[in-house]
């Protein structure tokens, strides 16, 4: 009888294991890191960017801004359609630390400056356009992609990406390849040196005796605004 109650307790194990497998396992959240602005060593040209401006990440992911420079900037997520508030006024009211966005409610921080952070973290899947208050033309890209989708990119190639366009932007400005193009739907009014376009979004070099003039260049993948 000992025997029998054996053997029909491990054929019922051999049965649950197949079931096991077909369970779907989750996923745990990651944190991305990314930076708010840059600036030369001696604080007199400003990248006027966020860094890398197109992230690819899952739902239930964050993704933790940096800003790196000394001039203000907003981490600022907007609805579809909402008019683009004053930078002092934000959605209007501000988040502070940290906050949640799906694409229903603003999310706003005040100005911040060099050294502060701020995270977000994407709920669900969507193409989220990314802002800034204070540059009309500092906008970026987060691809948020469903948990069983694939990522392009891991947190080791934006930190590169991010370096990357923080050192170009900074060099177009340093050759003093600034241009005129006050005509432009791109151009805009930081007292920019440079305006470059990629994929994600517009990035600025900002130098106090230099004219505002815009550039267009396409890297990696293009980005979907709202």
């Amino acid at each position: 009888m000992r025997h029998l109650r054996v053997k029909h307790l491990s054929t019922s194990w051999f049965w649950l294991l197949p079931v096991a497998l077909l369970l779907p396992v989750s996923i745990q959240a990651q944190t991305w890191q990314a930076a708010v602005g840059a600036q030369s060593q001696d604080k007199g040209r400003q990248v006027v960017a966020f860094l890398p401006n197109e992230l690819w990440i899952h739902a239930g992911d964050t993704v933790n801004w940096t800003v790196g420079a000394d001039e203000i900037h907003t981490i600022t997520f907007l609805t579809a359609g909402q008019v683009r508030p004053p930078f002092f006024v934000g959605c209007p009211g501000f988040s502070v630390g940290a906050a949640s966005f799906d694409g229903s409610t603003c999310v706003s921080t005040p100005p911040m400056v060099s050294g502060q952070t701020f995270n977000v973290m994407f709920p669900t899947p969507g193409n989220f356009k990314l802002v800034c208050l204070v540059h009309p033309d500092m906008t970026a890209t987060v691809h948020v992609l469903d948990p069983s989708a694939a990522l392009p990119h891991e947190q080791s190639f934006y930190d590169k990406e991010a370096a990357n366009q923080a050192r170009d932007l900074l060099a177009e400005l340093n050759r003093g390849q600034a241009h005129q193009h006050m005509g432009s739907p791109n151009a805009i009014v930081v007292g920019a040196g440079k305006t470059l376009a990629t994929g994600g979004g517009h990035n600025a070099i900002a130098d106090a005796f230099c004219t505002t003039g815009t550039d267009h260049s396409r890297r990696g993948h293009r980005g979907m605004d709202q």
